[in-house]
Protein backbone atom coordinates (compact mmCIF):
# COMPACT_ATOMS: atom_id res chain seq x y z
CA UNK A 1 0.00 0.00 0.00
CA UNK A 2 1.65 3.31 -1.01
CA UNK A 3 1.37 6.32 1.27
CA UNK A 4 -0.95 8.95 0.31
CA UNK A 5 0.71 12.54 0.44
CA UNK A 6 -1.20 14.80 2.66
CA UNK A 7 -0.62 18.30 4.45
CA UNK A 8 -1.92 20.20 7.48
CA UNK A 9 -2.72 23.70 6.05
CA UNK A 10 -5.18 26.83 7.04
CA UNK A 11 -8.50 25.38 6.61
CA UNK A 12 -12.00 26.97 5.70
CA UNK A 13 -14.27 24.80 8.05
CA UNK A 14 -12.04 25.58 11.29
CA UNK A 15 -8.38 26.20 12.04
CA UNK A 16 -6.03 23.73 10.45
CA UNK A 17 -7.50 20.74 8.49
CA UNK A 18 -5.57 18.26 6.75
CA UNK A 19 -5.50 18.24 2.80
CA UNK A 20 -4.78 16.02 0.12
CA UNK A 21 -1.18 16.91 -1.67
CA UNK A 22 -2.02 14.08 -4.60
CA UNK A 23 -5.53 12.78 -6.10
CA UNK A 24 -6.67 10.19 -4.34
CA UNK A 25 -8.78 7.07 -5.86
CA UNK A 26 -12.15 5.97 -4.32
CA UNK A 27 -11.52 3.21 -1.47
CA UNK A 28 -7.99 4.04 -0.50
CA UNK A 29 -6.67 3.62 2.81
CA UNK A 30 -5.60 7.30 4.08
CA UNK A 31 -4.03 6.95 7.24
CA UNK A 32 -4.37 5.17 10.98
CA UNK A 33 -6.13 7.58 13.49
CA UNK A 34 -3.34 7.41 16.13
CA UNK A 35 -2.71 8.55 19.73
CA UNK A 36 -3.18 7.60 23.79
CA UNK A 37 -4.67 4.40 23.93
CA UNK A 38 -7.27 5.24 27.26
CA UNK A 39 -9.15 2.66 29.22
CA UNK A 40 -12.53 3.41 29.35
CA UNK A 41 -12.68 5.15 32.58
CA UNK A 42 -10.04 7.67 31.56
CA UNK A 43 -11.32 8.28 28.23
CA UNK A 44 -14.65 8.95 29.60
CA UNK A 45 -12.93 11.22 32.30
CA UNK A 46 -11.29 13.24 29.18
CA UNK A 47 -14.46 13.22 27.11
CA UNK A 48 -16.38 15.05 29.98
CA UNK A 49 -13.41 17.87 30.15
CA UNK A 50 -12.81 17.88 26.37
CA UNK A 51 -16.54 18.58 26.19
CA UNK A 52 -16.58 21.64 28.96
CA UNK A 53 -13.56 23.11 26.42
CA UNK A 54 -16.07 21.81 22.93
CA UNK A 55 -12.81 20.48 21.69
CA UNK A 56 -12.18 16.85 21.50
CA UNK A 57 -9.90 14.01 19.83
CA UNK A 58 -11.23 11.16 21.16
CA UNK A 59 -12.60 8.09 19.37
CA UNK A 60 -14.35 5.77 21.04
CA UNK A 61 -12.85 2.21 19.77
CA UNK A 62 -14.61 -1.01 21.11
CA UNK A 63 -12.81 -1.33 24.65
CA UNK A 64 -11.27 1.99 24.88
CA UNK A 65 -10.52 5.54 23.41
CA UNK A 66 -8.07 6.72 21.63
CA UNK A 67 -6.45 10.67 22.54
CA UNK A 68 -5.31 11.65 19.23
CA UNK A 69 -3.93 14.73 21.43
CA UNK A 70 -1.51 12.96 23.19
CA UNK A 71 1.04 10.49 20.83
CA UNK A 72 -1.32 11.46 17.70
CA UNK A 73 -0.70 12.06 14.04
CA UNK A 74 -1.71 14.46 11.87
CA UNK A 75 -4.96 12.50 10.87
CA UNK A 76 -6.18 15.01 14.39
CA UNK A 77 -6.69 17.77 12.13
CA UNK A 78 -9.06 16.17 9.60
CA UNK A 79 -12.29 18.25 10.22
CA UNK A 80 -15.80 17.44 10.02
CA UNK A 81 -18.58 17.49 7.24
CA UNK A 82 -22.05 16.29 6.98
CA UNK A 83 -20.91 16.00 3.18
CA UNK A 84 -17.55 14.26 4.42
CA UNK A 85 -14.97 12.39 1.39
CA UNK A 86 -13.89 10.13 4.20
CA UNK A 87 -15.27 7.40 6.74
CA UNK A 88 -13.54 6.25 9.68
CA UNK A 89 -13.56 2.56 9.58
CA UNK A 90 -12.63 0.38 13.47
CA UNK A 91 -10.43 -2.13 12.10
CA UNK A 92 -8.57 -4.70 15.04
CA UNK A 93 -8.75 -2.61 17.91
CA UNK A 94 -7.20 1.16 16.11
CA UNK A 95 -9.18 3.53 13.23
CA UNK A 96 -8.46 3.91 9.64
CA UNK A 97 -9.78 6.39 7.23
CA UNK A 98 -10.77 5.41 3.63
CA UNK A 99 -11.64 7.85 0.91
CA UNK A 100 -15.75 7.47 0.52
CA UNK A 101 -15.16 8.89 -3.50
CA UNK A 102 -12.12 10.05 -5.60
CA UNK A 103 -10.72 13.05 -3.76
CA UNK A 104 -8.81 15.92 -5.81
CA UNK A 105 -5.49 17.33 -5.16
CA UNK A 106 -5.82 20.05 -2.63
CA UNK A 107 -9.16 19.20 -1.68
CA UNK A 108 -9.37 19.26 2.56
CA UNK A 109 -9.95 15.83 4.25
CA UNK A 110 -13.56 15.44 6.30
CA UNK A 111 -15.80 12.80 7.93
CA UNK A 112 -18.63 12.91 9.86
CA UNK A 113 -17.58 13.06 13.59
CA UNK A 114 -21.77 12.04 14.25
CA UNK A 115 -22.38 15.28 16.06
CA UNK A 116 -23.44 18.97 15.32
CA UNK A 117 -20.79 21.32 16.05
CA UNK A 118 -23.34 24.02 16.42
CA UNK A 119 -24.44 22.33 19.78
CA UNK A 120 -21.84 22.96 21.42
CA UNK A 121 -22.53 25.59 24.43
CA UNK A 122 -19.55 26.89 26.19
CA UNK A 123 -20.49 27.17 30.00
CA UNK A 124 -20.38 30.54 31.33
Amino acid sequence: MAKIKVKVKTSRIHGRGLFAEQKIPEGAWIMQYTGQKLSRREGARRDRFYSSIGYSALFDVEDHYIDGILGGNDSVYINHSKKPNLEALIRRGGVWFQALRDIKKGEELTFDYGFDPTEFKPKT
